[in-house]
C-alpha cells in the first residue's frame, strides 16, 4: 500500500472504518508477522511443518511453513511457506509432501508440494472445503492416511475421505459444547476419542449404529486427549483445571489408572513418546510457558523446561527429542535424555 493510500485511509471518518476494512483486499493489508505459533508436526528429519496465526490485527490470517530439514526452525530458513485467509489451528501429515490443515474459518485445506513450470517446488492447495460452522480446532489422521477426523467450536465432529475431500460422516451434536480435541486410535481405521468443554470424553467407533461411548465425566471441561502409540488401550486426558488422567479401555468399562493435578492452569496439549522403549513418557503443556515430561505414575518429572516466554501451544517428538512451539514465536528443542 502506498503512502498516499495509507494517508487517505487515516482521514476516513471512524464510523466508516468498517467499510474500508471490508473493501480491503489481502494485498492491501499491512504485513504483520505471524508471531503466534499454533502447531508443529514432524514427519521425518527432512519433512516438517509449522503453523502460525496473526492475532494482532482486525484480520486473523495465518502462515504455514514447510521445512526440508529440522535442524533449524527459523522462519527465514523454511523451504516453502504459504499464507492462509484465516488463522491456522492444527495440521496433520498424510505423506512427507502432503498434509491437511484446519483453519479458524472452519475450513479444511489439503496442501501438497508440487513442481511448477520452471521445475521449482511450491506449496499448492490440493483441496479446500468449509463444512464446519465455526473454528476447526483439532485434526487427526487414521492409520490409512486417507481418512481424517476433525472437531471444532461448532460442537461437531466430522470424518473425512481426503481422496474425495468429502465428509463421509458428520456428528452434528457430538458434544453439547466446544469439541476441544480429537485423536484417532493407533492402528485403527474407525476408532477415535474426543474431549469437550461439556466435561465428557467419548470413545467413538464409526462402524457401530451407536458410535459414541462415554469413558470419562468430570465436573470441569476436558481440553485434550492423546492415545499411547505403543499401548493403544491407554489414553491420556487433560482437564480445564490442570489435571492429567490416564485411562485403560481394555475392560468392559474404562478404568482410571492415574489422576493428578499437574498444572494450576488448563491443560492444552498431551503427547506420549512414540518410542516403544519409552512408552511411559508423556509430554504435557498448559496455558503457560512450561513444558513437562512425566512418567506414567506421575511420581517423577522426567523433564521440565520453562524457556518459552508465552503460552506453549504444541509439540512433536522425534528421536526421543521434543520440539515445542509457542506464542512467543519460538521453536525449542528439548533434549529429554541427554
Amino acid at each position: 500500500m502506498s503512502f498516499e493510500d495509507q494517508n487517505a485511509m487515516a482521514q476516513v471518518q471512524p464510523n466508516l472504518n468498517a467499510e474500508v476494512y471490508r473493501s480491503m483486499t489481502p494485498a492491501d493489508r499491512p504485513p504483520i508477522p505471524d508471531k503466534h505459533l499454533q502447531f508443529i508436526s514432524i514427519y521425518n528429519e527432512n519433512s516438517a511443518i509449522l503453523g502460525g496465526s496473526n492475532m494482532t490485527d482486525r484480520y486473523w490470517s495465518g502462515t504455514v511453513w514447510y521445512y526440508n530439514s529440522i535442524a533449524d526452525f527459523d522462519r527465514n530458513k523454511a523451504y516453502l511457506a504459504t499464507k492462509t485467509e484465516s488463522g491456522v489451528c492444527d495440521a496433520v501429515f498424510l505423506e512427507s509432501d502432503k498434509f491437511v490443515i484446519g483453519e479458524d474459518s472452519g475450513a479444511l485445506q489439503v496442501l501438497q508440494l508440487t513442481k511448477s513450470s520452471d521445475d521449482s517446488q511450491e506449496l499448492q492447495c490440493a483441496g479446500y472445503t468449509c463444512l464446519h460452522d465455526d473454528s476447526l480446532l483439532s485434526l487427526s489422521a487414521f492409520e490409512d492416511k486417507c481418512h481424517v477426523v476433525s472437531g471444532g467450536m461448532d460442537c461437531c465432529i466430522k470424518v473425512w475421505d481426503i481422496t474425495e475431500l468429502m465428509a463421509i460422516q458428520s456428528f452434528n451434536s457430538a458434544h453439547t459444547d466446544i469439541v476441544t480435541c480429537v485423536d484417532s486410535r493407533p492402528g485403527s481405521l474407525n476408532e477415535f476419542a474426543s474431549t469437550s468443554f461439556d466435561s465428557e470424553a467419548l470413545l467413538w467407533d464409526t462402524r457401530k449404529s451407536k458410535p459414541a461411548l462415554s469413558i470419562l465425566k468430570k465436573d470441569v471441561g476436558l481440553t485434550a486427549v492423546n492415545w499411547n502409540p505403543s499401548l493403544s488401550e491407554l489414553l491420556s486426558i487433560g482437564t480445564d483445571d490442570g489435571e492429567v488422567i490416564i485411562i485403560d479401555i481394555r475392560k468392559t468399562s474404562p478404568k482410571l489408572l492415574q489422576e493428578s493435578r499437574v498444572f494450576p492452569k488448563p491443560i492444552h496439549k498431551l503427547s506420549f513418546n512414540p518410542n516403544s522403549e519409552r512408552w511411559e513418557e508423556l509430554a504435557v503443556c498448559c496455558d503457560d510457558v512450561t513444558v513437562v515430561v512425566l512418567d506414567m505414575n506421575f511420581s517423577l518429572s522426567v523433564y521440565k523446561d520453562d524457556r518459552h516466554n508465552d503460552f506453549t501451544r504444541d509439540f512433536a517428538w522425534f528421536n526421543n527429542n521434543l520440539y515445542s512451539c509457542s506464542w512467543d514465536n519460538e521453536v525449542l528443542q528439548h533434549v529429554v535424555h541427554p
